[in-house]
């Protein structure tokens, strides 16, 4: 091997990320970057300029061996080094890396969001065989790699990050500034925005190219960032790099962002909402703290955060050997190292409770977690590293792993006692049949994981989370791309048929049992100044009705069921067996229809949506006062009976403007208002 202290290596990178969104950095003089085609000529971001250097590869899975050999712009077959950066999210695998024989180096990229991720990326590792994997982004995830059997692993925080700098600036905009992306992949990110927003203080929202957001976080006293989901992410340093003060969320023990950043000397952050406007009124009195806490980052980025250091070891460690703490990873790194690796014979069981419970996390502002007592103590320290779950322990809770000693972490770990029904309802519960037989009564819980004897998964509902799919819909000019299930129904005929001559008389839609929210897609694409009023209380449903809402805009999700009364129904999760006295059941609450909408001032209804899964008579019923005046209304059916109900409500008021049937007696009817529709006839 040669001295690369004498001669730069030749390097061989697979760059999947649009070079205007995160360029491929460049760790060698002699560098080939690859990049897909449909990506390397980017997505026209010019968030930074373009790289000619690029040599466009294949899409998806492809043998990145036969490839090089075969490319006319690779002119010289031999490398050092080969280093792949991917994820489930880039979706490009190259395969056949061991036969360029040279070291091979995974650069896993985000572990923290999509579908499977961690799964994802250890399978790639395992069929490519690669002798080194390191993360960015993601210390906390390294474990997993460890249990997997992988060896030689390391943390290169931030190695990605292009750096722009941007000179001192002293006399500062009191000011708060964000920069960066929103919407349905961040909608924490997107509530603490409208936070400050509604809290009257004063904040500087922007979309900014590189140079552009230097200059923004320069001259602004306090730079706001929100991770996507406990990731350490390029905007602390990018903040910091340009003389920011950077304010950003706290994230768990084992990100290591307290080893890189010491908060409170070169960064402060936030662990709530509350907590976030605090300490945003606080520096905006004091903005000298502010200053001077950015001004000790920025004159310590060069000397040890600059990524020039990150790449220079990650060439010292392949090369040589050498990578000092806290990068390389070991047991000195990570109290759960020994716990996570003696535990691998569950890791399949171990990632089928994480990774839904990583991505309820990624959604929700705080999530409660109850781990039975018959459960392996690893589950808990793998749960911990989300910043924001509360996790709920039986009396005489066995910390696995000195847990109670990192920071952060005693505050979130609660004892329950006495019988479950004086318990709160949780978000998942993780327990053994054992657990559930001893408690003897059933535990209420959105989501539940129950284990065997022998640890294996009997039941995982939340799964069907990571199986979440993203089309896009077109209406007109405006396309929006929605999260939806495989087994999602929806009758597409009748809601793209929706009576247009009426879009711009629209405000007020009302979506009951809305779903995933392709109903209310279709409103938003028809009458695009509506607010529109999600109802939904399945909690499958609620997760991805949620984020799509998000990218409506203007559209709020009340996380209830509408019927006749109010009521709090149960739905048992496990057992199926409608005897047993023990379990895991869901506790789903419903309104009564009529007086939730006048509490929310909702009395004045444009179009109206009901598709409750058989309770559509009764929630009609209940607003029949109210029909008369409705312009739009779809109902869907689940019985012939329900059918002929629905259109002797409507008949006397509305007319049937279209209507659906599948599977059998169920179906969609859209009923137009009588009196509207013969007002506008002469317009049609």
């Amino acid at each position: 091997m040669q001295d690369i202290k004498a001669n730069a290596p030749r390097i061989l990178l697979n760059w999947p990320t649009p070079p205007d969104y995160i360029p491929p950095p460049q760790l060698s003089d002699r560098q080939v970057s690859l990049c897909p085609k449909r990506r390397a000529k980017g997505f026209g971001l010019n968030f930074v300029n373009l790289s000619k250097e690029l040599v466009e590869c294949p899409e998806g899975d492809y043998d990145l061996y036969d490839f090089v050999q075969q490319s006319e712009q690779i002119t010289n077959k031999e490398f050092d080094l080969v280093i792949v950066w991917t994820s489930s999210f880039d979706q490009s695998n190259p395969l056949n890396t061991r036969k360029f024989k040279c070291p091979t180096l995974l650069l896993a990229g985000d572990t923290h969001h999509w579908k499977f991720p961690i799964n994802h990326l250890l399978a790639y590792w395992a069929a490519e065989g690669f002798d080194y994997v390191a993360t960015a982004y993601n210390f906390q995830h390294l474990h997993w790699f460890a249990a997997a059997g992988a060896e030689n692993l390391a943390w290169l925080p931030l190695i990605s990050m292009r750096t722009v700098t941007h000179d001192w600036v002293e006399d500062r905009e009191n000011q708060v500034v964000f920069i960066g992306q929103q919407g349905s992949r961040h909608p924490r990110r997107c509530r603490l925005v409208q936070a400050i927003k509604n809290a009257d203080l004063p904040i500087l929202i922007k979309t900014a190219n590189r140079q552009e957001a230097a200059k923004w976080f320069a001259h602004s006293l306090i730079s706001f960032n929100c991770s996507q989901n406990g990731d350490l992410n390029l905007r602390n340093l990018e903040v910091i790099s340009a003389g920011g003060f950077l304010l950003t969320d706290q994230l768990s023990f084992a990100s290591g962002l307290d080893e890189l950043l010491a908060p409170g000397t070169y960064c402060d952050t936030y662990n709530s909402e509350a907590q976030l406007l605090e300490k945003i009124r606080y520096y905006l009195d004091h903005p000298q703290e502010a200053i001077q806490i950015a001004r000790r980052a920025y004159h310590t980025f060069d000397q040890h955060w600059h990524p020039r250091h990150r790449i220079q070891n990650l060439l010292d460690w392949v090369f040589g050997g050498e990578l000092p703490e806290p990068f390389r990873y070991s047991p000195r790194s990570d109290v759960r190292y020994f716990v996570s690796t003696a535990s691998s014979a569950w890791i399949d069981t171990r990632l089928g409770i994480y990774e839904p419970i990583q991505e309820l996390h990624r959604v929700q502002e705080r999530l409660r977690v109850f781990v039975g007592r018959g459960c392996p103590g690893v589950i808990a320290a793998d749960l911990l590293d989300l910043p924001r779950l509360e996790l709920y322990v039986e009396e005489g809770f066995g910390d696995p792993c000195a847990l109670l000693q990192q920071k952060g972490v005693p505050e979130r770990i609660h004892e329950v006692r006495g019988e479950p029904s004086s318990w709160p309802s949780f978000d998942a519960v993780v327990c053994t049949v054992g657990d559930l037989q001893r408690l003897g009564r059933p535990v209420r819980a959105n989501f539940a994981f129950v284990l065997a004897e022998d640890h294996q998964l009997l039941l995982a509902n939340a799964s069907k989370l990571m199986e979440a799919v993203l089309p896009g819909f077109d209406f007109g000019k405006l396309r929006f791309s929605v999260k939806l299930y495989p087994d999602t129904v929806f009758y597409e005929r009748t809601y793209l048929n929706f009576p247009v001559f009426l879009s711009s008389q629209v405000q007020t839609v009302i979506d009951i049992g809305a779903g995933v929210g392709l109903g209310s897609v279709c409103f938003r694409g028809f009458c695009p100044e509506a607010a529109i009023h999600c109802f939904e209380v399945d909690p499958l449903a609620l997760h991805l009705l949620q984020q799509n809402a998000l990218g409506l805009g203007n559209c709020f999700v009340h996380s209830v069921g509408l019927a006749g009364q109010n009521s709090c129904r149960t739905c048992r999760l496990w057992p199926e067996d409608p005897q047993a006295k023990w379990g895991v059941e869901q506790l789903l609450p419903f309104r009564e229809a009529r007086a939730a909408l006048k509490e929310l001032g909702l009395e004045f209804i444009d179009v109206l949506r009901v598709a409750t899964g058989g309770d559509e008579v009764e929630v009609l019923a209940n607003l029949q006062p109210q029909l008369r005046d409705i312009k739009v209304i779809y109902v869907e059916f689940t019985s012939e009976q329900d059918r002929k109900r629905i259109d002797q409500m409507l008949d006397p008021s509305h007319l049937l403007w279209q209507e659906e049937v599948s599977q059998g007696n169920y179906g969609c009817l859209c009923y137009l208002n009588r009196c509207i529709f013969y007002e506008s006839s002469g317009n049609l």
